[in-house]
């Protein structure tokens, strides 16, 4: 699918390429949904777009991610974004700024749920006067989209921390909501590091002095590095969360050896006693004796009551 914001305010939304072969475009704004390489053709051949940062954004060089020329900027980052499971799941989008406008490149799960969550927002995009405003808008609902998310999983971490730190309950779940958690705040975290080093990039570029934003990418910047702190603190807190349960876990364990022990030793004993007088020697005086039997059960019961005794006063019971 294809969508487009004219400089008239008007959306066009269309199925393919083929639909517009023959239209002259005056617009803002064209974002490419799940694109197919005959439209990245069409639009290589129309408007002369080098889609090389495109074919090679999975190199693990960093400097892919942002590319620049005569003609273009381009930009790659990875969004993170909540999947139909409310699993935080990441997807590559494609920024490219030419003199025709602005070119945008996502999967159709990454437009559903943008538009699903922030319609509202979109909707001002329509009445945004100017290319430079559209520009400023979407660098502005990038560092807005980090915050939101990160508060949304700060607001998960401090649950969780609640249920284990004050109701001082915990499930066999917990580690894995905190593995989780911890894969989430790695996700932003990485996420944050390269938009913030393109939009570093786009403010030394000379397509920033074109377009004029430099206040606005600074601003951005700064709100950036304060959602990377609140990540950074994330982090911090799940590390404590799991210290607290696995020491939890470790006095559960102790306690349940201690109890292993005393038991072993209140048994073992009379045990002991019973195998001895069991076996039956004849050289054995105390098996003629008339009170044998029940000098040998008072000694079994003793045997048992007095480590029961000992081990509840060192207060292992």
């Amino acid at each position: 699918m294809i969508e487009i914001l004219l400089k008239n305010k008007e959306i066009i939304k269309v199925k393919n390429h083929q639909e517009i072969l023959n239209q002259n475009l005056d617009f803002h704004v064209m974002q490419f949904i799940d694109y197919t390489d005959q439209e990245l053709n069409w639009v290589e051949e129309k408007f002369g777009i080098d889609f090389s940062i495109m074919k090679h954004y999975e190199d693990i060089e960093i400097s892919s991610h942002f590319l620049s020329s005569a003609n273009q900027v381009a930009f790659h980052i990875s969004i993170p974004y909540y999947d139909e499971e409310k699993k935080l799941v990441e997807s590559p989008v494609f920024f490219i700024i030419t003199s025709h406008g602005l070119f945008f490149f996502s999967s159709s799960a990454v437009d559903n749920f943008f538009n699903k969550t922030y319609s509202y927002k979109f909707a001002q995009l329509q009445k945004l006067p100017d290319f430079k405003d559209i520009l400023k808008f979407q660098l502005e609902f990038i560092s807005d989209y980090y915050a939101d998310v990160t508060e949304s999983e700060t607001k998960k971490v401090k649950a969780l921390a609640s249920t284990i730190l004050l109701e001082k309950k915990f499930t066999k779940e917990v580690m894995d909501l905190i593995t989780r958690y911890n894969f989430n705040n790695l996700l932003l975290k990485e996420s944050l590091l390269e938009t913030t080093r393109v939009f570093n990039l786009y403010k030394k570029n000379s397509w920033e002095q074109k377009n004029d934003i430099k206040e606005t990418i600074e601003s951005e910047l700064n709100d950036l590095s304060v959602v990377s702190d609140y990540i950074q603190f994330n982090f911090e807190r799940l590390d404590d969360l799991k210290e607290n349960v696995s020491n939890k876990i470790d006095l559960e364990q102790n306690h349940i050896f201690k109890m292993l022990t005393v038991v072993t030793v209140c048994i073992s004993l009379p045990t002991l006693v019973a195998g001895v007088y069991g076996m039956n020697f004849e050289n054995m005086p105390e098996l003629k004796s008339a009170f044998g039997y029940p000098i040998a059960i008072i000694a079994m019961i003793f045997s048992a009551v007095l480590p029961y005794i000992y081990f509840k006063r060192k207060k292992w019971l």
